[in-house]
Order: structure tokens, then sequence, then C-alpha cells
């Protein structure tokens, strides 16, 4: 199955010793699309074109997603962000950073540790990285949603599980997918090697949890919008309380009948807190 988007442009090029893929439309600031797990840039296709109508939108395949390289290490935080970082200089930025789930992770560590390549940051449905730790750390419920994290630290099982779920409808995507979008993703899931890339995002994060339970992190000082679906099962909203202390200019909006993919759920009204956060003409 070939995804087909009208209008935009496929690219790719080398930064920080991998290969991106991304896609391109429109003109004006620069905005970066981030996806999350287990999909990849069609996961923003529902804003790609009207954001386009003012600035000009990327959204990226990460490191080892769907058409970008996926080499057999550098799924680590600060690697990734590193990626981004050097992406964004590639296009030009700085730039308007807009980031789902694994990508809001990834997201607000690149605002952390590279503050001027960020203008604003907007996060959906995905913990600041350290939050997510103390999160788990300290508040039961975040230790109940979070099982699936520790499930993803087995040795091949896993690439195997979410495989089958994905055959057989029961891959959390299809909770709020229709049956043809979930084969998309189902897709890119199953090209060689991106199975294991993609879960290596979360043994990596597991493996940073000893030095995160002591280190304070820098303070992110562009201005932060969090959008939330309130029914999310992996995420307790706690962590955004938390993230605040090192979030120096933070706006949160729950959305109570959206799940975890509220790009897709809650497509207009995404759309309608990106263009006016980032200030559309």
């Amino acid at each position: 199955m070939t995804v087909t988007f009208e209008g935009v442009s496929h690219h790719k090029t080398r930064v920080n010793g991998v290969e991106l893929h991304w896609v391109e439309k429109g003109r004006g600031p620069l905005i970066l699309l981030m996806h999350g797990f287990p999909e990849f840039w069609w996961s923003w296709r529902k804003q790609i074109d009207p954001l386009s109508r003012s600035f000009r939108v990327v959204a990226v395949d990460m490191r080892g997603f769907n058409e970008s390289e996926k080499p057999a290490s550098g799924y680590d935080t600060t690697t990734l962000a590193r990626d981004m970082r050097d992406l964004i200089d590639h296009l030009g930025g700085p730039a308007y950073v807009a980031g789902h789930d694994w990508g809001g992770i990834i997201a607000y560590q690149l605002a952390t540790d590279w503050p001027d390549r960020v203008k604003k940051l907007a996060i959906l449905n995905a913990p600041h990285p350290d939050a997510w730790v103390q999160g788990w750390l300290t508040h039961a419920e975040q230790q109940r949603k979070s099982w699936y994290v520790f499930f993803n630290l087995l040795p091949d099982f896993p690439e195997e599980n979410y495989k089958a779920q994905f055959r057989n409808g029961t891959i959390r995507l299809a909770r709020v997918m229709p049956p043809e979008d979930v084969a998309v993703y189902r897709e890119a899931f199953e090209k060689p090697g991106a199975a294991t890339a993609t879960v290596n995002y979360y043994r990596e994060l597991v493996k940073q949890i000893p030095e995160r339970r002591h280190v304070t992190p820098g303070r992110i000082t562009c201005p932060v919008r969090v959008l939330w679906g309130k029914r999310d099962i992996a995420l307790d909203p706690v962590v955004n309380d938390i993230a605040a202390q090192w979030v120096g200019n933070m706006e949160v909006f729950y959305f109570p009948k959206a799940w975890h993919w509220i790009a897709f759920e809650k497509p207009q009204a995404v759309t309608r807190h990106l263009r006016e956060f980032f200030g559309a003409e």
C-alpha cells in the first residue's frame, strides 16, 4: 500500500549520521511536525494542508520509522533530539515545532538542549521525559499505565507482538482509526528493521531512568502549548503538572472525550490551536 498525499514533496538528507525522510508543503515560517509510535509523517495528514496555507510545513519520519534509515543505535533522547536539531539547521531554521507521543518527548528534549532552534513548542499527548520518569516513580496511576514500556524491554517478543496486533486488529490505533488507516501504519511498521528500531525508543528511555532520577534538567524558555486527550490509557495528566516545574511558559488544553491520537480524533481543533499558537496570518 503506497501512501499518496496531494501537493507534498518528498525529501531525504543525511543529518547526525542518519538518513531522514520528510515531506514538505507550503511557504512561510518553518513548522516541524514530529510523529509518535507506531506512526510516521502521515499521522499529521489532517494538519498539513491547512497549516501549509500560512507556513512551510515539514513532517518528518523520525529515525527508525517508515522511509528513514534504521540504524542499530542512536535511539536515546539526546541523539534523537540532535537529529531534529540538525534537520532544522538543514531546513534553515529555527522552527515552530509540534510533537505527538514520542515526537513530543523528543521535542521537549530538543527545546531543552537547543533552545535557539525552537520558536514555540506544541505538545500533543506526550510527557517531558523527566516528568515521565518522575511520574512513574511517584504516581501509582502512571505506574499502572506504563506497564507496556517495560514489556518492550523483552528481546524480540515485543516486535512480534505488535506485528500480531496489527494483523488481528487489536493494536491501540484501531480503537480510534478505521482499518484502512491502520493498514497504512502496519505497512510502515513491517518494513525491514522498523519494528526493532522503533521499539528501541522505549528500551533506551528505560536505560535513562537512573540518571534522570537525580539530574535537574534545563529549563525550557520558549512558549509551550499542550493539547491533551484525557482518555489516554498510556499517559496520566499528572505528567503535565510535573513538567511545569521545568517549563517557564506552559499552557495546557484538555479534550475530555479524546484518547491518545488527538491530531486524528480532533483534527479541526488541533489545527486551530496550532495556527493560532504559531501565529498564522
